[in-house]
């Protein structure tokens, strides 16, 4: 036997054994497409049908008794509401072949066949599986229930149209004249809607013809403010150029006062103070307890502050004594040159930087940033020397002896706190700002 799926489902099916023999008779009620008859249990009241006309009674009735047949609705008693069901004459089945006989491909082709007869016939295609009938059934159901619902609900409209009553002819005929006034009105207002189209039509033709005249003078309006705006942009340019050249004249000219009275030493090395501490370009020179200045920024000092002495022995052409620098921004570093009992001269390179490997409170005797600043000491005080000679009342504002400014340890190792060296430090840039400020005066 062929297999067959659910259409609704698609889960294989076994057909039921009463399908694979079917007669002829049976087929044919299987593909019959009318329903059931309606349930005569209960018979539709008579206000569910609607009223026909007392005319047309009478006119059914004279059909009914001249034809001389049965009538097929009967108007007395109760079975007036009964539809007669006619007669039907049961004739025997042809004899049915034997199962044996019938080849399978043969009950494959009639199965098919009465699938797809009922498949067109219903809103369901064939075949289906138990379950997926139950759902349709239950599906089928819920229409049926909707659409007697609906039904009820058309019964109960058709009673109060029913139950409504004639048309009223004095109300009709108040309509009608009405009607014809309204088709009066209407035709006077059609014909004054007329009447204003026309003088519509007349007035656009005058718009058109003055907005053409105004099109005109618009190109003529538009022509002489291109001539004007012609003159006046040359008109504009002549005088921005001659403001462009008399703002030129003032500019260089204060241009060139400012740079007579500006030196550029002030701007490279701007030497200031940031409450205790002693800066140069911003750069902080020191360290304090509750303020930690980083190591790279002292260093960032340290070197500029080595470029500047570098620069004003150059202005000066002064040649130190025993001492080189090499400005190399934060890692700067002093040459010192001694002559020993044989006149050989020996060199040693002294750092203006450190790695902050030394701690607050620990003495490094030996350290090079010690050197260096010890150093850098002595070369603001050869300097000031060298300006002494050059003007003897110029004297720096800060005494500087060995390894000391204004009597504060320039040593970072040498110092009892850290507010010492700070000072030190700030001091010593004061001395230099001295010295910038006089050859800033001399050159």
């Amino acid at each position: 036997m062929a297999q067959y799926t659910c259409q609704r489902c698609k889960l294989p099916l076994v057909i039921d054994e009463s399908l694979q023999g079917l007669s002829n008779a049976q087929k044919h009620l299987l593909t019959l497409s009318y329903g059931q008859r309606p349930n005569e249990d209960h018979p539709k009241d008579l206000d569910e049908y609607p009223v026909l006309p007392p005319e047309r009674v009478t006119l059914f009735e004279e059909a009914s008794k001249t034809s001389g047949t049965k009538p097929l609705v009967s108007s007395k008693g109760s079975d007036a509401l009964h539809i007669d069901d006619g007669s039907f004459v049961i004739l025997e089945d042809k004899k049915q072949p034997s199962m044996d006989k019938v080849s399978v491909s043969e009950r494959v082709a009639s199965l098919d066949n009465i699938f797809s007869i009922l498949s067109s016939k219903y809103e369901i295609d064939y075949p289906v599986c138990t379950d997926c009938a139950s759902t349709l059934i239950d599906e089928l159901k819920q229409q049926f229930e909707q659409m007697t619902k609906e039904k009820d609900t058309y019964v109960q409209f058709l009673k109060k149209l029913t139950a409504q009553s004639g048309p009223n002819r004095k109300k009709a005929q108040d309509s009608l004249n009405e009607l014809a006034v309204l088709k009066e009105e209407e035709t006077k207002l059609l014909g004054e809607l007329e009447k204003a189209e026309k003088e519509q039509e007349q007035l656009t033709q005058e718009l058109v013809e003055v907005e053409q005249e105004l099109e005109h003078l618009d190109n003529q309006e538009k022509e002489f403010c291109l001539q004007k705006n012609v003159y006046d942009l040359e008109l504009i340019e002549f005088v921005n150029e001659r403001e462009r050249i008399k703002a030129s004249y003032e500019y260089n000219l204060n241009r060139l006062d400012s740079l007579r009275k500006t030196n550029v030493f002030n701007d490279v090395f701007m030497i200031s103070h940031d409450d205790q501490f002693g800066t140069i370009n911003g750069l902080r020179l020191g360290n304090l307890d509750n303020v930690k200045v980083s190591w790279h920024e002292i260093n960032a000092a340290l070197g500029q502050l080595a470029l500047l002495l570098a620069t004003v022995v150059r202005i000066l052409d002064f040649q130190l004594d025993g001492y080189r620098i090499i400005p190399m921004g934060s890692t700067s570093r002093i040459e010192k040159y001694r002559k020993d009992r044989n006149g050989t001269i020996s060199k040693q390179t002294l750092d203006l930087f450190s790695n902050g490997e030394f701690s607050i409170g620990k003495i490094f005797t030996h350290n090079q940033l010690d050197a260096g600043m010890v150093a850098l000491v002595d070369i603001v005080s050869q300097i000031g020397r060298k300006l002494k000679q050059l003007d003897e009342s110029n004297d720096l504002p800060y005494k500087m002896t060995e390894d000391k400014v204004a009597g504060y340890p320039i040593r970072p190792s040498a110092r009892s706190s850290n507010e010492e060296w700070t000072s030190a430090c700030r001091y010593l840039l004061t001395n230099a700002k001295w010295i910038l400020t006089y050859c800033i005066a001399r050159t």
